[in-house]
């Protein structure tokens, strides 16, 4: 029997212009707990490719920002 699959709505796409050395944020409302994020980036590595681009998880309304002074 073949395995069904779901499509499940999880928002509005946006189409992504990075380029060479880009670096990528996942900011999320709640908390991510440290097994998820590890899951995340490895899904993360799988969809990019081997030379995928670091990414960083900020959770629970953790923001990041520069300064320059």
């Amino acid at each position: 029997m073949a395995e069904e699959h779901q499509i499940k709505f999880l928002g509005n796409l946006s189409r992504l212009d990075a380029r060479p050395g880009d670096k990528f944020v996942l900011m999320t409302e709640g908390d991510v707990p440290h097994d998820m994020a590890m899951r995340i980036t490895e899904e993360w590595k799988r969809f990019m490719g081997p030379d995928a681009p670091k990414l960083m998880i900020l959770s629970d309304g953790i923001k990041i920002g520069v300064v320059n002074g």
